[in-house]
């Protein structure tokens, strides 16, 4: 079997990583749209990205992305693009607001509307020159080649995805993420530890993906705890667990936790991160007996003692350490916390396998394995 590997997003971080974005924007164009939302703009760190690069640059503001952003977002967003004249796009956020700005620099050349390129490959005309800056320690997008878009005519969360959707640039400035609240330090980081996670079983898999992967998930391990507690050190090293494992999934794949998420999301509007905080540790123990060596390879990067236990032994503790992470960190734990009633389970489970992410799963999953999961989430 073949695999593939890109990461073609070039990354600048450090304390310096903005001072460095200024230098080279003029590059790319002279006419930043910057693409957030409304938390960023209040907290200040829109005026700090803002007043980082207004030198080299004209900037204009996009800041109306809300979670799980749909059709109507990217919409604005493409609109306040052409009216600015903009030749840039830059996210400035969590992945909501990454996503919207891929989209929107798609549709800006491409024409249409969002919709038009749900799936892989579906255009052929580069996008505007694309900058993303995390605000969050989750969602990678500032390193794949994918976006999500809530369509809320059929509740189904789009996945477009493209090699021409890779940001040019991907800045990770600790002073953006250094007072990121607990409770998003929490959900962000169980995003990215789900990332990491199912990038490392999936069927796509390979021996560069699995170095990148495992890594991250150690560094997740040690970090994100302390994290959620405002540890300035702990939530830069969740910053670039995060971006490792973007660069580690989007060529691996992911697996059921993304299905059951992106569809629990698109009906109820749930949290991405926080829904994946959700069924990672129930996935798990579904998946155990596909990948039992690399299940206990990832309980020991989260710090279980697996000293003499065989590899199912050991595989089981990562359900557990899993478990045990979402209880620290204080993350929703049940569907029963957002109102979702039993009887939306057949829906549910219908929806998710259709997703695009369920074949990269390591255990194949039938209609009723999807139910038996919601329902052990329940």
């Amino acid at each position: 079997m073949a695999y593939t590997f890109a990461s073609p997003t070039r990354v600048l971080l450090g304390a310096d990583a903005l001072s460095e974005l200024a230098a080279r924007l003029p590059a790319l164009g002279t006419s930043v749209l910057v693409v957030t939302d409304p938390g960023v703009k209040a907290v200040g760190i829109l005026d700090e990205v803002v007043a980082a690069i207004e030198s080299t640059v004209k900037v204009s503001v996009f800041s109306e992305v809300a979670g799980n952003p749909d059709v109507a977002t990217v919409d604005g967003a493409v609109a306040a693009a052409r009216t600015a004249g903009a030749d840039i796009v830059l996210g400035l956020g969590g992945g909501s607001s990454i996503d919207v700005a891929k989209s929107a620099a798609l549709v800006a050349t491409n024409g249409g509307g969002i919709v038009d390129y749900e799936g892989a490959d579906r255009f052929s005309t580069r996008p505007l020159p694309i900058v993303a800056i995390p605000t969050t320690v989750g969602s990678g997008s500032e390193v794949t080649k994918g976006a999500v878009i809530t369509n809320p005519a059929t509740h189904v969360k789009m996945v477009i995805v493209s090699d021409l959707l890779f940001p040019t640039l991907a800045v990770l400035a600790p002073s953006l993420v250094a007072k990121l609240p607990g409770k998003l330090a929490a959900t962000t980081g169980m995003d990215a530890l789900t990332h990491a996670v199912e990038a490392y079983v999936a069927k796509g898999a390979n021996p560069l993906t699995d170095v990148i992967n495992i890594g991250a998930i150690e560094l997740i391990g040690r970090s994100i705890v302390k994290a959620t507690r405002g540890d300035a050190d702990a939530l830069y090293d969740m910053l670039i667990a995060s971006c490792m494992a973007g660069i580690g999934f989007h060529d691996a794949g992911l697996g059921a936790v993304h299905a059951l998420a992106n569809t629990l999301g698109g009906h109820y509007g749930v949290h991405h991160g926080t829904a994946n905080a959700l069924f990672l540790p129930y996935v798990i123990d579904y998946n155990l007996e596909a990948a039992p060596a690399k299940f206990a390879r990832i309980a020991s990067a989260l710090g279980e003692d697996v000293a003499g236990l065989d590899d199912m032994a050991a595989a089981r503790l990562a359900a557990a350490a899993v478990h045990r992470l979402a209880d620290e960190t204080g993350v929703p734990r049940r569907l029963s916390e957002f109102n979702v009633p039993a009887s939306a389970i057949d829906t549910l489970a219908a929806d998710a396998l259709q997703q695009a992410d369920l074949p990269g799963n390591p255990r194949p999953c039938t209609l009723d394995d999807l139910k038996a999961l919601y329902l052990a989430a329940l």
